[in-house]
């Protein structure tokens, strides 16, 4: 029989209290994710937790040559890392519940389940569109006191102007987090490639969340993926000018 409730296993002996919680998950050009995923590497957090939830899964199986591999039960992960005297745990996973209700759980069950370590502050990742391409892009905040989106100018990021709503884990988390009374940051990436892999949003997320937790993050790894993306795009948007077939390499631009 499946089991239809989330349960998130922590190794509790291994996070120490006043943490620093960050959050990225699947999104507009996989921004969210590929900031935290390169934050763990760059860190070298140690997993200590998981969530086994298969029924969040996208509603396929996956074969190869003909045969069906096995079901993938866990979907989230959590690391952490004691890096320049602060503690970091790090929630990531290979994609966003597939309904409302199950944003809803996660994103309470997940803030439930670490504010026993008295988090500082929660960060999540995500991204916003725009319309035509660019190398230099801007970083947006949102943020649940004023003050702390005022002081988020002070790095270079632009408080969101107007209304506006976060969809998804990536920004439920923060409304959770302020119900505890956890003060919360999103960090928005512009990015033109929202159903694309964009190298170039996270890296300007990481560039800015550097500076906020006053942490060096060596960013040459992924500041070079950027620029190679950066000169293939270039061409390939050249080659389309032009009449010509962009490089094969751009496959995953959508």
């Amino acid at each position: 029989m499946i089991d239809f409730e989330l349960k998130i296993n922590l190794d509790h002996n291994r996070i120490k209290d006043n943490l620093i919680f960050v959050a990225g998950l699947p999104g507009m050009g996989l921004t969210g994710k590929q900031a935290a995923d390169y934050l763990i590497e760059q860190f070298n957090a140690t997993k200590v937790g998981y969530i086994n939830a298969p029924h969040l899964a996208s509603p396929v199986i996956s074969s190869h040559d003909g045969v069906v591999e096995d079901l993938m039960n866990e979907l989230f992960q959590l690391y952490y890392a004691e890096v320049g005297g602060k503690n970091f745990l790090i929630f990531t996973g290979i994609t966003q519940p597939p309904s409302p209700e199950w944003q809803h759980s996660l994103s309470y069950k997940i803030v439930d389940a670490i504010r026993v370590y008295k988090p500082k502050i929660i960060y999540t990742f995500a991204a916003t569109p725009i319309y035509s391409y660019r190398w230099a892009v801007n970083v947006y905040g949102i943020a649940t006191r004023r003050d702390l989106l005022e002081e988020l100018r002070l790095y270079g990021v632009i408080p969101f102007k107007g209304e506006g709503v976060i969809s998804g884990v990536n920004g439920l988390i923060i409304g959770y987090g302020k119900r505890f009374n956890i003060d919360g940051i999103i960090l928005l990436g512009e990015t033109y490639l929202t159903s694309g892999r964009d190298l170039i949003a996270p890296l300007s997320l990481l560039r800015i969340f550097s500076k906020i937790v006053d942490v060096e993050i060596d960013l040459r790894k992924m500041e070079d993926l950027a620029l190679s993306f950066h000169k293939k795009f270039s061409e390939y948007v050249k080659g389309v000018k032009s009449g010509e077939e962009g490089p094969e390499t751009l496959g995953y631009i959508s």
